[in-house]
């Protein structure tokens, strides 16, 4: 590969001066990995590679203009022991629209690749021609690290910030006029969702730039006010102490609270201790008394060594009407059971068996990352940027999962989401306001005993089309490849479809495609 052009791109237009405190569940999410995607497409016709960087580039900073928080500097706030709760101890904080903004890191390489020796097609993916069985693809030697840059974002370890950009954005020129499109950036900046608004605004005007002027952005203009969500807290966040009947409330729903800080448990890996050792005020500031009550990670159920595959699993339309329809049509089942709920029973169940847990009274669980923006009152826009998501969980003895049917575990999966009313999410908030370091504590785990899914749909991720003429070939969500990963997003098959993007130890995932039977 060859670097054709390493930049910082700034707003097109110019910008006051601003710094903005980012929201608590922002806070929350710093330590977590970057939130990112990449879009492979085929050869545009009769465009030339100069053309194609300059309108990318113009509606690029044309765009950013709509979104200037993400060319600013990410860094933590001044801590302030009297002041408010955006001013507490690794509390996040963007200052942009000024003259030494570290800008958005934007490199241009020349890749040695065609696009179809990059990944099949979706049809192809989705059939039995590229993979061990129908509907799964064997996507291993897809690398995302070729396709989004390998330097460091703002805050990635905790600590430094200064000069780090809190966006990247890779365009990899490929052989025979196709291209590919990396983007990442710092988790407490955006979810997939506020990626999805800025994609969708920038494809809407590169469009324009080639001369294929399209009806309207596909998400609509983007809302940034992280106090928004903040004012959605119960009771004051301000306060020097929380309200304890808020937190009794916030604790007793299904929250983990795994602690990064007890690294002398067994089996914790050295590897994250620098960035444990990051999120520790200094240890003449930290009240032991104020330090929330936390349990014990099951470090030693996620064994490191071992290799994790990636799989993409297309479940087509019909397949999952008759997943719903299962779970829907037995007794005492919940009416309100939704596609997506009944196929992540299924795969649990699925996995849970594949790790060979099916006679096991081992505990086991699903986490979920959901959003918060449809969850308070009044409901955060659809448009609404940054990273207003948490993560809660279903769980139960192995052996029960496998034993129980489609329609209890989507039934329990359902309840537990529909949990989290406006009254629940506002006493979570308030907890974690006051919360000693919003980095210490984990709702989520990974490992043999925990899957983690995060949910894309309805992100319209394979409508993109920056030139006006062609559709993605492939749309890969950048995840960690670590054991009990789960993306799931609308599939690039026009069949009312969705893709699963599996990571799963080797063994495990030989054993789920063998035992996978079509739904």
């Amino acid at each position: 590969m060859s670097i054709i052009e390493s930049t910082r791109l700034r707003p097109a237009h110019q910008q006051t001066p601003t710094s903005t405190p980012l929201s608590i569940l922002d806070a929350t999410v710093a330590r977590f990995s970057p939130t990112g995607a990449v879009w492979i497409f085929d050869q545009p016709i009769d465009l030339d590679e100069i053309t194609l960087i300059d309108n990318l580039r113009t509606s690029f900073t044309e765009t950013l203009s709509k979104f200037p928080q993400w060319a600013g500097q990410l860094q933590w706030a001044p801590v302030n022991p009297k002041g408010n709760h955006t001013e507490r101890f690794n509390r996040p904080l963007i200052v942009y629209g000024t003259d030494t903004d570290p800008g958005v890191e934007w490199t241009v390489i020349k890749h040695p690749l065609r696009a179809d020796e990059i990944v099949p097609t979706a049809e192809e993916r989705a059939s039995s021609t590229t993979g061990p069985q129908p509907g799964a693809w064997a996507g291993d030697d897809f690398k995302q690290s070729l396709f989004i840059s390998s330097d460091p974002l703002a805050l990635a370890n905790l600590r430094d910030y200064d000069g780090l950009p809190g966006m990247q954005v890779q365009l990899s020129l490929l052989q025979e006029g196709g291209y590919a499109i990396g983007i990442k950036l710092a988790h407490c900046l955006a979810d997939a969702q506020s990626l999805m608004v800025f994609v969708h605004l920038w494809a809407y005007n590169s469009k324009k730039h080639f001369g294929n002027p399209p009806g309207s952005p596909l998400m609509g203009e983007p809302v940034f006010d992280p106090a928004l969500l903040d004012s959605c807290a119960a009771g004051d966040i301000d306060s020097p102490e929380p309200e304890q009947t808020l937190v009794h409330k916030a604790r007793k729903l299904p929250l983990h609270r795994y602690s990064w800080w007890d690294s002398t448990d067994e089996g914790y890996p050295s590897f994250l201790l620098p960035t444990t050792e990051n999120s520790k005020p200094p240890p003449s500031e930290i009240d032991h008394s104020r330090v929330s009550p936390s349990e014990p990670a099951p470090w030693l159920s996620w064994d490191f060594s071992k290799a994790v595959k990636y799989t993409q699993l297309h479940f087509t339309g019909t397949e999952l009407r008759k997943l719903q329809a299962t779970a829907l049509e037995t007794p005492g089942s919940r009416r309100d059971i939704s596609r997506l709920d009944a196929l992540l029973a299924y795969l649990w169940e699925s996995i849970t068996r594949a790790r060979g847990y099916a006679d096991s009274s081992r505990p086991v669980y699903m986490n979920l990352s959901l959003g918060v923006r449809p969850r308070v009152l009044p409901a955060l826009p659809d448009t609404f940027i940054g990273s207003p998501l948490f993560l809660t969980y279903v769980g139960g003895p192995a052996s029960s999962v496998c034993q129980e049917s489609l329609s209890e575990i989507a039934s329990r999966i359902r309840e537990t989401m529909k949990g989290f009313t406006a009254d629940a999410v506002g006493a979570m908030l308030h907890d974690a306001a006051h919360e000693l370091s919003p980095q210490r504590l984990w709702q989520a785990f990974l490992g043999s005993e925990h899957t983690l899914v995060t949910s894309w749909l309805r992100l319209q991720l394979y409508e993109v089309d920056f030139v006006g003429r062609t559709k993605p070939r492939y749309v890969h969500a950048i995840m960690p490849k670590m054991d009990g990963c789960i993306q799931v997003m609308d599939s690039g098959v026009q069949d009312g479809g969705m893709d699963v993007a599996l990571y799963l130890d080797e063994v495990a995932t030989g054993r789920l495609l063998d035992d996978r039977s079509r739904v």
